[in-house]
């Protein structure tokens, strides 16, 4: 059983509060017996909980892993030490707790939340590290009771829960903040290093660029940070096993966050970050020709890639879906900088945008040529460097194909 069949079909009217999560927790006397870390931000919560959960798990820690959406088999949202749950487990746990979805009317998240906490405990995990799935004020993975929280960057997305303004944004995601707990800040800018100074206590943050320091590069494929520093540990030279220039802020967000609670080791940290791996974050599927894969969404997120791309790749031919309330208008226009040629396919969800109305956007905006797939598989026959971005429902197709079809890419 999945989970996900047990919603199939369901629309809920969402109402934003942790009522119904805190009772569910209450009920099943649910208290994590291990240490939480709590990641949200816009941009960059998956690889900055990559390199975390993997830096403690090198050092010889039992490390749950909470992140979400999955790309195409559901179990990816709850692992222990890199390693999915058990098909059979989840099952068993979704039979046990499903009375207890339906008592308290949780949400699709809520009831994964509360499989991650039940699950995480009955392991005896030594550390949980939880993604946030949306904003952080009222975001059900509040209740992992975190030791130490890190917000990546305020961008735009989820306007419309969040507010249009990156003041509302900032102060939606600094409510994942507990007071007298270590709160690590990706960027000093406004509005979230200054929004943190009127929420929370001084003394609990922890500010790149003030408390701690990183610097790397991009060369060709290979990603490095040059120099890591805080007040407790310094390195350098560390290779990433994740592409691209804001791959070292994440990186040095998990060094921060995993020195706060363990005596960071030189060779464990180095082999740790080297053999970060996170499926469908600029993920390089095929070297010739150049296949890349990033679930990049948001205008922010697709601005960034652009930008990495044109600095140490060249001209890739973007491939690219939208999602309904995306404003992937202008994602196109950042997308239009790689390539005169763009390939749109329409996602199988629910929440895909109309593939026709991104036609003619795409037409609007100046492509010479525009090119629709039937599907997603038709991807891996194209002959040509490509750059596939826009959703992780899409990544998650084209890993889903090459799963069933044992690697093959191209049918």
């Amino acid at each position: 059983m999945r989970l996900y069949d047990l919603y199939k079909g369901k629309d809920y009217h969402i109402i934003p509060t942790l009522e119904r999560i805190e009772k569910a927790v209450s009920y099943l006397s649910l208290k994590p017996s291990y240490v939480s870390i709590q990641v949200g931000g816009t941009n960059g919560k998956g690889s900055t909980c990559a390199f975390l959960q993997n830096i403690l798990q090198h050092h010889r820690y039992k490390v749950g892993w909470f992140v979400s959406p999955h790309l195409f088999d559901e179990r990816e949202r709850w692992r222990i030490n890199g390693e999915k749950i058990p098909e059979d487990r989840l099952s068993q746990m979704i039979e046990d707790l499903k009375d207890i979805f339906q008592k308290f009317d949780l949400t699709y998240f809520e009831a994964c939340t509360l499989i991650a906490l039940k699950y995480f405990q009955e392991e005896s995990v030594d550390f949980a590290v939880f993604e946030v799935g949306m904003g952080g004020r009222w975001d059900a993975t509040r209740l992992c009771q975190p030791e130490v929280c890190v917000i990546t960057n305020i961008q735009r997305d989820h306007t419309k829960w969040l507010g249009k303004d990156c003041e509302s944004r900032a102060v939606e995601k600094l409510g994942i903040y507990r007071r007298g707990k270590p709160l690590i800040l990706g960027s000093m800018r406004y509005p979230l290093y200054p929004k943190a100074l009127e929420l929370c206590q001084e003394e609990d943050l922890y500010v790149a660029g003030i408390d701690f320091f990183a610097s790397g590069r991009v060369d060709g494929l290979k990603t490095f940070v040059d120099f890591y520093k805080d007040e407790l540990f310094e390195i350098e030279g560390l290779e990433l096993g994740l592409w691209g220039r804001y791959q070292v802020e994440n990186a040095s967000l998990a060094i921060r966050a995993s020195g706060l609670l363990i005596d960071l080791k030189e060779e464990q940290l180095r082999m740790a970050l080297k053999n970060t791996r996170w499926e469908g974050r600029m993920e390089v599927l095929r070297e010739s020709p150049l296949l890349i894969l990033d679930g990049a969404h948001n205008p922010d997120g697709v601005a960034r890639v652009v930008k990495e791309i044109k600095k140490h790749i060249g001209c890739l031919t973007p491939v690219f879906t939208a999602l309904k309330e995306k404003e992937w208008e202008l994602s196109l226009l950042y997308l239009k900088e790689l390539s005169e040629r763009i390939y749109l396919v329409p996602v199988k969800h629910h929440r895909g945008e109309d593939i026709q109305r991104v036609y003619q956007r795409a037409k609007e905006i100046g492509f010479k040529e525009v090119h629709i797939l039937e599907d997603s598989s038709q991807v891996l026959c194209i002959e040509e460097d490509l750059i596939v971005l826009g959703s992780l429902y899409l990544i998650g197709e084209i890993k889903e194909y090459l799963h069933k079809h044992e690697g093959k890419v191209c049918r």
